[in-house]
């Protein structure tokens, strides 16, 4: 069945995603937001992408490429919103005055995005089902003006739906468009299974002087991720794991998560058996996603989720108060505060209780 289906963010996932359901016969409409524009130049002007990697080799033609929120927005059963974290608050206030009540949206991934989202519906008026994803759905890269290199697709793909009572039905609609869907017990269960703040952050903080100095890039996974790192990354895991099971979710470690071709408990291990992780690159500077995004949007939020409920952190601590150390701005005040998605001050049973039914 033909479905329509509206991506927001013209990055790599939006580029991806683009291709990939327009290759399914999907009919795709691409949202970019006007200040973005010369990013993207050619695909505005043609509204064609050019793939090849996981998705196969080929060009696609996108139905429609926009700046117009509210058109890009209208007919369609499926919004994806594929934009940074550092987005969702702005990009959730525009969307609710045009989001009608039968459209899905999903966050991708959302690190809880999902309820900045459900919030600015609700207060809107607004009954919508929004979804999020630990992850994207790719391991991808832009190589140019409507070119995009797609080395991998995630399988599964952990996704949490708000309200979690509406699981069953949301999870069918997602799984429609990307294979190996798989659902957790709630959004909060779906972002702390968010891998990149534990795999990005420790070896970013370590590798700080390195990054800093060299002004050359070297490979992030292989030469970066020394036994020190890899031992800190795992010590990072087991409070992401401790805040999981405190609220009564399952948890696994990341070693498990990211091994692709060899079972290990190690994460050194796990990193090196998976090829996907090989050629990717160290940040070039500070101001990349993996400071910006995955310190104030990601270890930052859960630690404070873990103090509001009961969980010690220290390790997720230090990596945040050294992250704004390294950034020069703090990383606890920049990114999002617990009030952002409307559950400050809600003990445990308040905050499983809101999850489940929205309200």
């Amino acid at each position: 069945m033909v479905r329509k289906i509206t991506i927001l963010g013209g990055g790599n996932g939006g580029h991806a995603a683009a291709c990939d359901l327009t290759a399914k016969g999907h009919e795709v409409t691409l949202y970019e937001d006007e200040r973005f524009i010369p990013h993207m130049q050619s695909v505005f002007e043609t509204k064609k992408i050019s793939y090849k990697g996981a998705i196969g080799t080929e060009t696609a033609e996108i139905a429609n490429v926009t700046c117009d929120l509210a058109e890009a927005v209208r007919g369609a059963d499926t919004v994806l919103v594929m934009v940074p974290a550092f987005v969702h608050s702005s990009l959730a206030k525009k969307l609710a005055p045009v989001i009608r009540e039968g459209q899905y949206v999903f966050v991708l991934p959302g690190t809880f995005g999902s309820l900045t989202f459900y919030r600015e519906f609700r207060k809107a008026g607004k009954d919508i089902t929004v979804g999020e994803s630990h992850t994207l759905p790719y391991a991808v890269r832009l190589t140019g003006d409507g070119e995009v290199l797609v080395m991998s697709r995630f399988d599964p793909l952990k996704v949490g739906i708000m309200p979690a009572d509406r699981t069953e039905e949301a999870v069918k609609v997602i799984a429609d468009l990307f294979p190996g869907v798989t659902a957790v017990k709630s959004v909060i269960a779906c972002g702390l299974s968010s891998l990149n703040p534990i795999i990005h952050v420790p070896g970013c903080i370590l590798n700080a002087g390195r990054i800093e100095y060299a002004g050359q890039p070297f490979y992030y996974y292989t030469e970066g991720f020394s036994d020190c790192v890899a031992r800190a990354t795992e010590q990072l895991d087991r409070e992401r794991c401790a805040i999981l099971e405190a609220l009564g979710y399952e948890s696994d470690i990341v070693a498990h998560e990211i091994g692709s071709v060899i079972r290990t408990d190690d994460v050194k291990e796990a990193v090196a058996g998976n090829p996907s992780f090989a050629k990717i690159a160290v940040p070039p500077t500070f101001n990349y996603r993996y400071y910006t995004e995955d310190i104030p949007f990601g270890l930052a939020v859960w630690a404070k989720l873990a103090r509001q409920i009961g969980v010690k952190t220290p390790i997720m601590d230090s990596m945040v108060t050294l992250g704004s150390c390294i950034m020069q701005k703090d990383c606890w005040s920049c990114g999002r505060e617990l009030s952002d998605f409307g559950i400050e001050d809600m003990g445990r049973d308040e905050l499983l209780e809101f999850l489940q039914n929205g309200a």
